[in-house]
């Protein structure tokens, strides 16, 4: 069936006959335009910024009042102002360099002024460098100075106005004429409404403000104000649900004949809010998508929707546009997020596309694919894991970084390739094979440097301890020798007890070393060896060669039950051996052991909740459950893990 509500859809200037509730915005930006060269038009997302543009003003003006060119950034805003320019021109026109020149040759062809309209602005912020920035804005200074030739406006979200400032240098008069647009009133709902109802043959059933207000409170959820697109989201799926419970049926061939239906009271409340309702909506045709994809490509990964759909999103939780090329079987996306879904074949990832913009989650145009509106962002960035999230973030560094070494040469780091390793498993499926070679690269060399300076070091230390034999061979030959010349003189004692003890702690340090190293068994040796010596040591010191030679010895053992229990990945086992020998003997050694058994473990925690929600959400209980209870018994107690259990049954 065909709904008459725009969903997510912006308006445009063919909807002009049934955009209402702004009408007083319309005309305050109607007269600005002919105060100003330059026009700042601000609110929060979803308040219909675009569609005043597009729509509204569009209206109000006749064909040859205004050439309007509507931008996006794409791949650097510059170059899609150059090429927007281009497009427009003439064939016949002569070669034009400048985007002055273009805009003034525009405007004598056509005897019009030419509007540039930059919509979504802050892609420019999220996406764009310092440098484009700066470009755009001495481009914009040259246009802002040709009076009547050209009007440009710049639609932004509220939240990065103060990006803007920046900009303030080059265009002083950025902010001198702005305007504002508000989240709809009560009022203008309900005339949106109405006036809407009477254009679709669609009767409010008494009573009618309840209706009314039923369907304001349910998409401002008791907040002042809603926006524009949710109450679009919301008659569009209230109007599907009453049309699917109804007995007519729908001319599909005339556009202008709409069935006569009814909304009534019970049917605003059975649907719930708009949360509910974009939310289930996202959750169903993702879900189904899933299903149809795994049938029809059965080795498609669990989560390849949900992968495309994240890619569609910044790390800021807004829409990303996304280039692409190709055939409709075998669509190719620009490279920097191809990388992200380089698990899905190109024939998979082309289907699931194409079946995204046939639920209109996904909008197309000769040349991008963006997410229909922010608001499907926000949500797809709510329900990321913390572990998509770290994903996302490490693959973006990753990415980064091998930029960076193609002109520098410059590998991963030891810590960077440690991050990598904690999240391998979900990482390794997504890298290109430039990225794989680029990592394996980078360990290879890791390890050779790390080989070097250990046998560096062992050979420091080799040389640390044949000196120290050396000392203590030629003091014990001393000793001997005064020994054999003062026949136990009180002197000789006293020089041969200070060499003893100068000699056991050089040995203890020694042991040390090695503990410190993981070599429990070789400094236990080392320790023993003191004993065996009998050299009558004072009791103290014996006392603490006694007592590090019990503490390792127990040490010792610790670890090789967290060892084993690392093999059977009992992390929560292995954690507590771990901090019983922190308890024994404080090793920075094993408190980076125990970080990163942390680390592990919570990795695969959410690796397990990850995966029952993929399991539950595709209908697969058992294995649902299953993965949650592995969760359970990694988290003893977990409160998520008892609820995703509880809501199984």
């Amino acid at each position: 069936m065909r709904s008459p509500f725009k969903f997510l859809d912006a308006y445009t200037y063919q909807d002009h006959a049934n955009f209402f509730g702004r009408e007083d915005e319309t005309e305050a930006l109607y007269r600005m335009v002919f105060k100003s060269m330059l026009i700042l038009i601000y609110g929060l997302s979803g308040t219909g910024k675009t569609s005043l543009v597009q729509c509204g003003l569009a209206n109000k003006f006749d064909g040859p009042d205004w050439y309007p060119i509507f931008l996006r950034r794409g791949n650097d805003v510059n170059e899609s102002l150059d090429l927007a320019l281009q497009q427009a021109l003439p064939a016949d026109s002569p070669p034009l360099n400048t985007a002055s020149e273009r805009v003034s040759f525009l405007f004598r062809y056509y005897l019009r002024p030419v509007y540039l309209i930059f919509d979504q602005f802050e892609e420019l912020f999220i996406l764009g460098t310092e440098n484009e920035q700066h470009n755009l804005a001495q481009t914009l200074l040259q246009l802002t100075q040709m009076e009547s030739a050209c009007k440009i406006i710049l639609i932004v979200r509220e939240e990065f106005i103060g990006q803007l400032y920046n900009l303030e240098k080059s265009l002083p008069n950025l902010f001198d004429f702005r305007l504002r647009v508000e989240p709809m009133s009560y009022s203008k709902v309900g005339e949106v409404v109405e006036k809407s109802c009477v254009n679709y043959n669609i009767q409010i059933q008494k009573p009618i403000e309840q209706s009314i207000k039923a369907i304001y409170d349910n998409i401002s959820g008791g907040k002042s104000g809603i926006q524009l697109p949710y109450l679009q989201v919301y008659l569009d799926q209230l109007y599907r649900n009453v049309f699917s419970k109804s007995q007519v049926s729908q001319d599909l061939t005339n556009d202008e004949s709409w069935p006569k239906l009814a909304f009534n009271l019970a049917e605003i409340k059975a649907l719930g809010d708009i949360e509910d309702v974009l939310g289930r909506f996202l959750d169903e045709q993702k879900w189904q998508l899933q299903a149809s994809t795994k049938q029809r490509f059965p080795d498609v990964p669990d989560d390849a929707v949900s992968s495309v759909l994240d890619a569609f999103v910044t790390p800021e939780g807004t829409k990303r546009p996304v280039l692409f090329t190709g055939t409709e079987d075998r669509l190719a996306l620009e490279a920097h997020v191809a990388q992200w879904l380089n698990n899905i074949p190109a024939k998979t990832l082309s289907y699931i596309i194409h079946q995204l913009i046939g639920q209109r989650i996904i909008r197309q145009t000769e040349s991008s694919l963006e997410l229909a509106h922010d608001a499907l962002a926000f949500l797809i960035d709510q329900n990321r894991s913390e572990t998509q999230r770290r994903v996302n973030e490490v693959l973006s560094r990753l990415l980064i970084a091998h930029k960076e070494y193609l002109e520098t040469k410059e590998s991963l780091s030891r810590k960077q390739v440690n991050v990598l390793e904690e999240l391998w498993p979900m990482l390794k499926t997504r890298l290109s094979p430039d990225l794989l070679a680029f990592v394996e690269q980078s360990k290879a060399e890791l390890i050779q440097k790390e080989q070097a300076e250990l046998l560096a070091e062992r050979e420091k230390r080799r040389r640390a301890t044949r000196a120290a034999v050396v000392a203590i061979v030629l003091a014990a030959l001393s000793v001997a020798a005064l020994v054999f010349a003062t026949l136990k003189s009180e002197q000789t004692r006293r020089v041969k007890n200070e060499l003893a003890i100068a000699y056991v702690n050089s040995q203890i340090q020694v042991a040390h070393t090695l503990k410190v190293e993981g070599k429990y068994e070789a400094a236990l040796k080392k320790l023993r060896t003191i004993d065996e010596l009998n050299v009558g040591l004072a009791q103290p010191l014996q006392d603490t060669v006694g007592k590090l030679t019990q503490q390792w010895g127990e040490l010792q053992k610790l670890i090789e039950q967290a060892n084993a229990a690392n093999e059977a990945l009992d992390y929560l086992k292995v954690i507590e051996l771990y901090q019983q020998a922190q308890g024994i003997s404080y090793d920075e050694r094993v408190a980076g052991l125990i970080e990163e058994t942390e680390n592990k473990l919570e990795s695969a925690y959410q690796r397990l909740i990850d995966s029952g929600n993929s399991m539950a959400n595709a209908g697969y209980l058992d294995r649902a459950r299953e993965s949650y209870e592995k969760a359970l018994r990694l988290k003893p107690g977990d409160v998520l893990a008892k609820l995703k259990l509880r809501n199984l049954k």
